[in-house]
């Protein structure tokens, strides 16, 4: 970034002034509510902790960086903070004399892609109390996710009309769509029916109601749906959280044949590059799979190499 000289009418602007501006930018940019939320989250405990960071920039950006340990975490924070000085660059808001981010990079992630077993989905859909109608809502939640591996925040903003029975499938809207690229996603006959009749369910009162909405017809957060799978999980014993049966449903999708291309697009990758991360497990399956059967050693008359017990050093 070079550095652009503050214009002298934004000299005494504060962060409250700015941050609005900010976000105005990216809401008329076309990003989603929630992506614009996020921005607002962390772009507003950064200055909570320092409200002098317009003043000392790079500082102060390097102390609020420096609190993170986990990589996932870190970089989050640091891509939303390399947005907003780059837009305050082209605006004439900077006041320092170098980029914040200048010769810092993003860390390599630890990764934790889940991977579930099919009876480990079975034990999870047993879970939710599917006699009260928070309970088969979830389970309905569940079964489309894994169904479709689509992602939490797009799930609960779907409405009825996205939901199509003849067809068998559910519509992802742009403006619900985290990359802003429509998409369809072909449902399994059960999901079908879950689906329908959890929207028997719905009250005739509830107007504009989401498909997964809440009790008294409610958007459902994406927190409190994350909290509730993890509380399923943890009755099944299962480490989860509701992003990590999207991981779920693209490995069992790829495990059962789906080619690279279909699973990226009904997860909605813009680029093949996450996708491949799933397809490097799966991989990873084929050549334990193959070295466990062992076909050619067999038919020369040898058995497969077997993994010798150390006794003694």
């Amino acid at each position: 970034m070079t550095a652009v000289p503050i214009r002298k009418e934004y000299r005494n602007l504060a962060p409250k002034d700015v941050l609005p501006r900010f976000l105005l930018f990216k809401k008329a940019s076309g990003l989603s509510q929630r992506t614009v939320d996020d921005y607002q989250l962390i772009l507003g405990i950064f200055f909570s902790r320092f409200p002098d960071a317009l003043d000392y920039p790079r500082e102060r950006t390097m102390e609020f960086l420096s609190a993170y340990e986990n990589p996932t975490s870190y970089n989050i924070r640091f891509a939303y903070l390399k947005v907003f000085w780059d837009w305050t660059a082209r605006e004439g808001y900077f006041r320092g004399d170098r980029h914040p981010l200048d010769g810092l990079k993003k860390r390599k992630p630890r990764g934790r892609i889940v991977q579930l077993e099919e009876g480990e989905v079975h034990n999870l859909l047993d879970q939710p109390d599917k006699g009260r109608y928070a309970g088969f809502r979830d389970y309905a939640l569940i079964c489309l996710q894994v169904d479709t591996g689509i992602r939490p925040g797009e799930a609960l903003q779907l409405m009825s009309d996205d939901f199509h029975r003849e067809k068998g499938e559910v519509v992802v809207r742009a403006e619900v769509a985290k990359t802003r690229t429509p998409r369809i996603l072909p449902l399994a006959a059960p999901t079908v029916q879950t689906i329908e009749t959890l929207l028997s369910l719905h009250c005739p009162t509830w107007r504009n109601a989401p498909i997964f909405a809440t009790e008294y017809g409610l958007p459902f957060s994406v927190r409190e749906y994350s909290r509730r799978v993890k509380d399923y999980g943890k009755r099944c014993g299962l480490d989860i959280t509701a992003y990590s049966l999207r991981h779920a449903a693209a490995l069992l999708l790829l495990r059962k044949g789906a080619d690279a291309f279909t699973v990226q697009n009904i997860l909605g990758h813009s680029t093949m590059t996450m996708t491949r991360h799933y397809v490097n497990l799966t991989t990873e399956d084929t050549r334990r799979g193959h070295g466990k059967a062992g076909v050619l050693l067999s038919i020369l008359g040898k058995e497969a190499p077997k993994n010798q017990r150390v006794r003694k050093l």
